[in-house]
């Protein structure tokens, strides 16, 4: 038993060791199934991983197959250069290429009848290639390396990565391709077309035309001197035989070097091709083309949506927006202008330049004959309907006929009517007052040298009045209009450090970005073209579609995009100035360039010292623009504007002969009344100059007008009459009446101001029976007033007060009744002057006992309204950086029918500042934060009058 009992123990441990260790083995064989589990897992992931890279990095991957299409020496498409043509296609404008030279591919096979100089072949592999035709076809070394090393690498990523940002996934594709390329064409293919199709720089692409346009020799028949020339170009093709000389041969020099060294030539060969004189071209061949500018303005576009090395390798076909017959009239019309102004026989026949029959005749009274140094002139036509930019000629002289550019040039007053639209947007009218007189332009002088006093905002900028202009410029602020002007895209407009010197030609700008800003009164308000890829602004059109040598349409401009920059009703009143022809007499005369006979709005411009003029105006369907100076503001003569309108003129007359007549319809949200002019506010019986003027509706004046008023004046003394001047000296005259600032104008110009002094004619002494101690005599007063004096003395009865309106009153109205109690040196009456204005008379009669009268007068003036108060600058929401701007010059703009007693200036609701006479503006140092502002103005009366507060930040 006990020995069955010991079996059994024994038997129980060792199947407990056996289970123990049957469950470490499956714990094992589980644990190698998990791991192989895994392990399969991994790799199965790694393969979709791979798969999906591989997917990834060869989708939408070009076939090599195009290089043969492309490449091809009979049919390639590479063959020829990318061509612009005009709007119908059927006109060539512009060859993106090398005058005269052909690409030309030639084999490598030296067996036949014409191939590429062995020299070239060598030198290339030994300096772009050494190892090409031994090494793997597909390298995996050097993955973060994403510029093209091999021959093969660089002929893929030229021909068909070129449109790839360079990345890790780049430079996988570049080596997938270049291996495909090598496998399908193999290596003698490949070279050949390398060379055939490489940039040399200057549009010469291929050895052969390099070799053309740099040594006037084929590639079949290069040297080793030539041959190391041309390659070291290619490593850098700016530095060029025409471009660069000097630096191209310099690394000549170290290409043979190179040579030499790796034992591709010898001792003597390098001594010989180190000592060759190079004789290179001086220049290349120039390009011919009906519009040259527009041609490279069209190409600086496309670059920006197509690479330029795209565009200049060539097999591209442009249509561009250019209207054939447009650009040669236009092209005719400015020489014959040109020609005209020069005293020479106009270079182009009238019955082949109709345009140039159009051209009015040349004012009598400006220059005729411009003598040196030459006029230069550019101009321009586009459609506003889709901003389509139709005809456009460069800088164009009649010596050198038409650039290559399209120059910024001084745009004196020509963005004025900018500054309109800034001003309309805060409040100001086409009727505002303005004041042209010298302290709205210290140390200047208007382009006549004549300051004209007070005009109306319309009468100011279609005359060119800079005075004025520069006035309103810093009224708005200087920041605004800029602001204005970069938001309608004249992106080229930047402002002098003295903002005073904005409109007198410093600031240069752009003709084109300005005549597209101009479409935006054409359009009322919206701008269409299309989206600038960098900025996303609205820009012109220059290209309609581009399209590859089989069809395919690679971009396309054709629908019009459309953005409202403005209201219409602001874009309306610019426009209603631009279209007044009778505003513009007083500068232009009557008839002049800028008057069609057909509805249109036209701006002329001009520079302060008449270096540079400018003409800008649109119909419905047109707008030009005309540019006419001299190279460098260099003339001595003073151009007239109309010169550069009889171009304008000519150019719509043109362009509008076939079209129907169309006129703007004026949108609602506008009113149109009748003010005095200049002071743009309610007409008054003294208004010299009733006007129809329109304004933003709820913007129209309601007071009325207190620029001109009427006096009583003593012919005699010339001085303000009194109650006790004669009846019979007393006359009406009627006074423009100018602030304390243009007192000095008015007097420099003669200009009949208003005495200040009454007429001397004594007053009858004081009866201390009747009189008036308070108010004093001439004194203003307002609300209800206490009438202190003496109404007594021996047998007195009773006394009454009586008031008549006007220096000697026909009517008088009792505002005391009879009181039969005397008063000395006392309180007389109250007299309630509310809802009353003007000059009074207050007449004290006392009866004595036998009916005697005794009689007192006083003469008051009444003003129970007050004063308007506005805070010009700083604009609300204005933002200032105390960087640039430690004091901030606060502007206040107070009238009243009076006279002002005082302004005070109110900061974050604390009094920083008073002034007590004109002009009213304080210097505040800045300090950093939100800030309100407002002014209070008090009349001579005590009447007080408050601006609308004002919120502003200094950062």
């Amino acid at each position: 038993m006990r020995r069955f009992e010991k079996v059994l123990l024994i038997r129980q441990r060792q199947a407990r060791r056996n289970t123990k260790r049957d469950r470490r083995r499956q714990g094992w064989r589980r644990l190698g199934l998990g791991l192989l589990a895994i392990l399969a897992a991994a790799i199965g992931l790694a393969v979709i991983g791979l798969g999906w890279a591989y997917v990834e990095i060869t989708s939408d991957l070009p076939a090599v197959d195009e290089l043969a299409i492309m490449l091809d020496p009979q049919q390639g498409a590479l063959l020829q250069p990318t061509r612009l043509y005009d709007r119908s296609g059927e006109h060539l404008i512009y060859s993106l290429e090398n005058p005269g030279i052909l690409r030309r591919p030639l084999p490598l096979d030296p067996a036949r009848i014409e191939s590429i100089s062995p020299a070239l072949i060598q030198t290339v592999l030994t300096m772009q290639d050494p190892d090409f035709l031994t090494q793997p076809m597909l390298r995996l070394n050097d993955l973060n390396n994403p510029q093209p090393e091999t021959i093969a690498e660089k002929l893929v990523d030229e021909l068909l990565l070129y449109y790839e940002a360079p990345s890790l996934r780049k430079t996988l594709r570049l080596r997938l391709l270049a291996n495909q390329a090598l496998t399908r064409f193999g290596r003698l293919q490949i070279l050949e077309w390398y060379l055939n199709n490489a940039s040399f720089g200057h549009l010469a692409y291929g050895a052969d035309a390099a070799a053309q346009l740099y040594l006037g020799k084929p590639a079949s028949q290069l040297d080793w001197a030539e041959s190391a020339m041309l390659v070291a170009v290619l490593d850098a093709p700016v530095l060029n035989p025409l471009d660069a000389p000097a630096a191209a041969l310099e690394r000549q020099q170290n290409a043979l070097r190179t040579l030499l060294d790796a034992g591709v030539i010898d001792n003597s060969t390098y001594t010989q091709a180190v000592q060759e004189e190079m004789v290179f071209r001086s220049d290349a061949p120039a390009a011919q083309s009906p519009a040259l500018a527009f041609s490279q303005l069209a190409l600086e576009q496309l670059a920006e949506r197509i690479d330029r090395r795209r565009l200049e390798r060539g097999g591209l076909r442009v249509i561009t927006s250019l209207d054939y017959n447009l650009q040669t009239q236009l092209n005719c019309a400015v020489r014959a202008q040109l020609a005209r102004l020069s005293n020479l026989e106009e270079p182009t026949a009238s019955d082949q330049c109709l345009a140039s029959q159009l051209l009015p005749g040349l004012p009598l009274d400006a220059s005729q004959t411009i003598t040196s140094p030459p006029l230069t002139s550019s101009a321009l036509i586009l459609d506003p309907e889709n901003g389509q930019v139709l005809a456009l000629a460069g800088d164009t002289t009649l010596l050198e006929g038409e650039g290559s550019m399209l120059q910024n040039r001084p745009a004196g007053s020509l963005t004025s009517p900018i500054l309109a639209l800034t001003g309309f947007a805060r409040a100001l009218s086409p009727a505002s007052l303005v004041w042209d007189i010298p302290a709205s332009l210290e140390g200047y002088a208007n382009p006549d040298g004549k300051f004209l006093g007070p005009l109306s905002l319309r009468s100011a900028l279609v005359n060119n009045r800079l005075a004025p202009l520069t006035q309103t410029l810093l009224q708005i602020g200087p920041v605004h209009f800029l602001d204005t002007a970069h938001s309608l895209g004249v992106n080229s407009l930047k402002l002098p450090a003295d903002a005073r010197d904005t409109f007198l030609g410093i600031s240069p700008v752009d003709p084109l970005e300005t005549a597209f800003a101009f479409s935006v009164f054409a359009n009322l308000g919206m701008l269409n073209g299309q989206v600038d890829a960098q900025s996303g602004q609205i820009e012109s059109v220059l290209a309609l579609r581009v399209e590859d040598s089989i069809g395919r349409v690679l971009l396309s401009n054709e629908v019009t995009q459309s953005q409202s920059m403005v209201s219409p009703q602001l874009a309306y009143l610019v426009h209603d100035l631009l279209s007044d022809d009778p505003a513009r007499w007083p500068s232009l005369g009557y008839p002049n360039p800028l008057e069609t006979g057909r509805p249109s709005g036209v701006f002329a411009a001009q520079t302060a010292d008449g270096s540079s003029t400018w003409v800008v105006g649109y119909t419905r369907q047109h707008l030009a623009l005309v540019w006419l100076g001299a190279e460098n503001g260099q003339n001595s003569q003073r151009l007239d504007p109309r010169l550069a309108g009889g171009i304008w003129h000519a150019l719509i007359q043109y362009a509008s002969r076939d079209l129907p007549i169309e006129n703007w319809q004026m949108p609602s949200g506008l009113v149109r009344l009748e003010v005095c002019s200049p002071s743009g506010l309610l007409p008054t019986a003294q208004c010299p100059l009733v006007v129809n003027e329109i304004f933003l509706a709820g913007s129209q004046p309601v007071v009325t007008d207190n620029l001109y008023s009427s006096y009583q004046i003593n012919r005699e003394t010339n001085r303000l009459a009194t109650i006790f001047t004669p009846a019979e000296l007393i006359e009406n005259r009627t006074y423009l009446v100018v602030p304390p600032e243009a007192q000095e104008w008015a007097q420099q110009a003669g200009l009949p101001v208003p005495p200040v002094d009454y007429d001397p004619v004594q007053a009858p002494a004081v009866n201390p029976d009747a009189s008036f101690s308070s108010p004093t005599q001439f004194s203003v007063v307002r609300g209800e007033i206490a009438l202190q004096g003496s109404a007594a003395g021996a047998g007195f009865l009773s006394y009454n007060i009586q008031v008549g309106q006007g220096i000697n009153p026909t009517n008088w109205l009792t505002i005391h009744e009879s009181t039969d109690r005397p008063v000395v040196d006392g309180l007389l009456g109250h007299w309630d002057t509310s809802g009353l204005e003007g000059l009074f008379a207050v007449r004290l009669q006392v009866v004595h006992t036998g009916q005697r009268i005794e009689t007192a007068v006083l003469q008051v003036t009444v003003d129970n309204t007050p004063p308007q108060a506005a805070i010009p600058y700083p604009q609300p929401g204005q933002i200032f950086d105390r960087r640039s701007q430690t004091s901030i010059i606060f502007q206040a703009d107070v009238q009243d029918n009076v006279g002002i007693q005082s302004v005070e200036w109110q900061l974050d609701g604390r009094k920083i500042g008073e002034r007590l006479s004109a002009p009213f503006a304080l210097v505040w140092d800045a300090t950093p934060g939100e800030h309100t502002l407002q002014i209070q103005a008090v009349d001579l009366a005590g009447n007080q009058g408050r601006s609308e507060e004002i919120t502003f930040t200094v950062k």
